[in-house]
């Protein structure tokens, strides 16, 4: 049956997660929720596997556990329950995907191989929307790019300090909780070059005092605090930037014979530029670069310093420009970024706040971000499904 029938009468959406994530600790589903938000908001009936996403101030679950539930057009699979049940979903036969509904994996990808990398099993979902996806490489044809963008817990908190008139402190803040090792030279270099705006540590001092925070909080693994959500939103730049190097050129592991040869010459050439003290950008490649920060920053007005996405290869499912969007890191020396301040006066840095923060919530709400995999799935099979 086509997709433009079938889909006649309002979708019915079902989430697929693992309560408990066996092989870390990270059990907080971000895309997951923002996914469900959106369809929501949308008006489409999400429901899941097992209950997720406490909401205290509405006493509810986001997603409400109806496991023997088979009656739904789309199942989205987080790719930490498809790791934790690979032996499962992958039997002969794939019996847990039934035919004639669509299958989605959304995958943060957030190491240097992706789960689907050369793995045949996957090419059962009909669309991977991975994030960390570069320019530069080609990917299966149902792989297609996503960002970790906004939810209604970081839009609502950060709504209540947001005041576009605001007087900000003028300076770049930063507070970095992993010390990637990208992020942690490219730091140590704006501390030292920025004038304009120059670098100061911006760390929460308190826990989060009310119990919806604290609900949110621990739910989301710490990544929840009022406190740094007002402090963006008083701070005129914020560092926005994530990752990791890896010399050239661009692999997936594990690396082969054949790689490992390849990539000498870069590692050689990293090693006596930096021990120079010179721009090692060319040598390396970077991969993990989205980030909750960036996201959060773009939509708290402050202004976002971020690695230049189009220069760095990163591919996603729409671009920020650099000097309209966020101010862009080009080589990891980071000399650009004092550069392109010193050039912005007061209400240059005011209207890239206000349409950074336009142009986050137009294409990286919950709401955008859930109309893009139904305009995706629909462009395939030439429904006008809204």
């Amino acid at each position: 049956m086509q997709l433009h029938i079938y889909w006649k009468r309002k979708l019915k959406i079902k989430f697929f997660i693992t309560p408990v994530y066996p092989y870390g600790n990270d059990h907080y589903y971000h895309e997951i929720i923002a996914l469900a938000e959106g369809f929501a908001e949308l008006g489409y009936a999400v429901f899941g596997n097992t209950d997720y996403w406490w909401i205290p101030e509405e006493n509810t679950y986001l997603i409400k556990g109806d496991n023997n539930n088979e009656d739904f057009d789309i199942a989205i699979y987080d790719y930490r329950y498809v790791t934790s049940f690979a032996h499962l979903l992958f039997r002969d036969g794939y019996p847990n995907f039934q035919k004639g509904k669509k299958h989605i994996l959304i995958d943060r990808n957030d190491w240097i191989k992706p789960i689907w990398w050369n793995n045949k099993h996957y090419n059962i979902f009909d669309y991977i929307f991975a994030g960390n996806l570069y320019n530069n490489i080609q990917y299966p044809e149902n792989v297609k790019p996503w960002a970790i963008g906004l939810t209604n817990r970081i839009i609502k908190c950060i709504d209540k300090f947001y005041d576009v008139n605001t007087k900000r402190e003028p300076v770049t803040g930063y507070n970095f909780r992993v010390d990637h090792n990208m992020r942690g030279y490219v730091l140590n270099k704006l501390i030292g070059n920025l004038k304009t705006y120059p670098a100061l540590q911006k760390f929460t001092n308190t826990e989060p005092i009310e119990e919806q925070d604290k609900a949110y909080n621990k739910a989301s693994t710490r990544r929840h605090n009022p406190e740094y959500y007002k402090i963006l939103c008083n701070t005129q730049c914020f560092m926005a930037f994530g990752g990791y190097y890896e010399f050239k050129p661009v692999k997936y592991h594990p690396y082969g014979t054949i790689d490992k040869i390849l990539r000498k010459p870069y590692y050689w050439r990293y090693k006596k530029l930096k021990n120079s003290e010179k721009d090692f950008s060319s040598q390396v490649f970077i991969f993990q670069q989205d980030n909750f920060r960036f996201w959060e920053v773009l939509y708290s007005g402050s202004i976002a310093i971020n690695l230049d996405l189009a220069f760095w290869s990163f591919k996603l499912p729409v671009m920020p420009v650099p000097n309209e969007h966020y101010i862009s890191i080009s080589s990891l020396s980071a000399e650009n970024v004092e550069k392109d301040f010193s050039k912005l006066n007061e209400q240059s840095i005011k209207a890239i706040s206000i349409k950074a923060r336009e142009w986050v919530l137009n294409n990286y709400s919950p709401k955008a971000q859930a109309q893009r995999l139904l305009d995706q799935i629909n462009k395939k099979n030439g429904s006008t499904q809204k």
